[in-house]
């Protein structure tokens, strides 16, 4: 009779949770439907005052707000209805109570209730992929960036050479190359070597441990082994605000285009973002002699009006870099509807050196022959 009672009351309590769980999905697909109508109703009204005759920069820059407005609030419901002890945080209409605690809390926990993603995240590090494309910019206006960095491409553009001149230099006096990071906080894991303050997970702003340290090893082989002179901005585009990063890594091309028109090769430097799993880690890692090195890969954004001469240039320096080092690279990757602010030149790349798995020292290790295979892909282009 105890056990019937322990099994009846076994029952009830499993019962009580999956109303409780059915009760939070039913409220947080309630909330999500009410951010998308509100979504939606905004566009309807946008509609009428295209017919209106507004004009269409108004209406570009509504529908990017929107966006934003409905990602943000997207990770909110999320998490307040998940954790609810965080809607304590917000006030009635979504915003955030600021003061000191909210202070102390980002501090101790690298975690900012104004972009709940940081929590998810920090659990979940591949979140990080989810990068809404926040540029918002028609064919015509990527033409006219284009052409403040872009030279016709050689007729033999599709050609990889196997055999690239050695230390080849060429004597630029003017910039030849822009290196720039639109997530420059993004950073790798600690190391007996390398201890790191993290501003958010595998995110710091000191710039010795971060993309920005990558950047510089690759402009000192540039510009010391080659000959090529070259820019490299070193702005962190992704705070204290990550949205928006490509947004204002834009303006920065932008200057530094204006500033200097003699560039004509832009790179976006990166590292990836992964599940920390040993099956991740081990595809992140590669060992060259007794070295252990990052492995590296590049990403072509296909929503550009120069997609196909992006691929090209990304093309010669994946298969360079193969036939030097070929355990170090990884297959490009294409992704519809994104940009990645390619359309500025017909020789961009997006290079991910490494990932959030990787330690710095990996990072800097792959760094080299990449270097080497960028300086000498740019040296066999501008002799031909």
């Amino acid at each position: 009779m105890h056990i019937k009672w322990k099994n009846i009351v076994y029952v009830l309590v499993v019962c009580l949770l999956v109303f409780a769980v059915v009760q939070q999905v039913g409220i947080l697909v309630g909330n999500i439907r009410n951010v998308t109508a509100f979504t939606e109703n905004d566009e309807a009204t946008k509609e009428e005052i295209a017919e209106e005759e507004v004009s269409k920069e108004e209406g570009k820059a509504d529908n990017s707000n929107d966006k934003k407005v409905f990602n943000n609030e997207f990770f909110k419901i999320i998490m307040k209805k998940s954790i609810p002890a965080m809607e304590l945080g917000y006030k009635k209409n979504g915003e955030e109570k600021g003061g000191l605690l909210s202070a102390i809390f980002a501090a101790t926990t690298k975690i900012n209730m104004k972009d709940p993603k940081t929590l998810l995240s920090s659990q979940i590090p591949m979140l990080e992929k989810y990068e809404p494309d926040d540029v918002e910019i028609t064919v015509e206006e990527q033409k006219a960036f284009n052409e403040l960095t872009q030279k016709p491409m050689n007729d033999e553009k599709t050609e990889v050479a196997t055999t690239m001149p050695s230390r080849a230099k060429l004597d630029n006096k003017e910039p030849l190359v822009l290196i720039y990071h639109s997530h420059a906080t993004e950073s790798f894991m600690e190391s007996d070597q390398t201890k790191i303050e993290y501003s958010s997970p595998y995110r710091t702003l000191d710039k010795s441990k971060n993309m920005v340290k990558i950047g510089e090893e690759i402009k000192n082989i540039l510009e010391k082994q080659y000959g090529i002179k070259v820019i490299h901005d070193t702005t962190l585009h992704d705070y204290p605000d990550y949205n928006e990063s490509y947004s204002r890594s834009l303006k920065t091309v932008e200057k530094q285009v204006k500033e200097n028109p003699s560039i004509k090769y832009v790179f976006d430097l990166h590292r990836d973002g992964l599940n920390d799993t040993p099956k991740n880690r081990e595809k992140t890692v590669t060992v060259f002699g007794e070295q252990k090195s990052a492995k590296v890969f590049m990403v072509v954004g296909k929503d550009n009006f120069n997609a196909q001469q992006n691929m090209q240039f990304a093309q010669k320096i994946q298969n360079n870099l193969k036939n030097k080092q070929p355990e170090l690279t990884q297959p490009i990757v294409a992704r519809e509807n994104r940009k990645y602010n390619q359309f500025v030149s017909d020789y961009a790349a997006l290079i991910e050196v490494g990932s959030n798995l990787n330690t710095l020292e990996e990072a800097l290790q792959a760094s080299v022959p990449l270097g080497h295979v960028i300086g000498e892909v740019i040296v066999n282009q501008e002799k031909k």
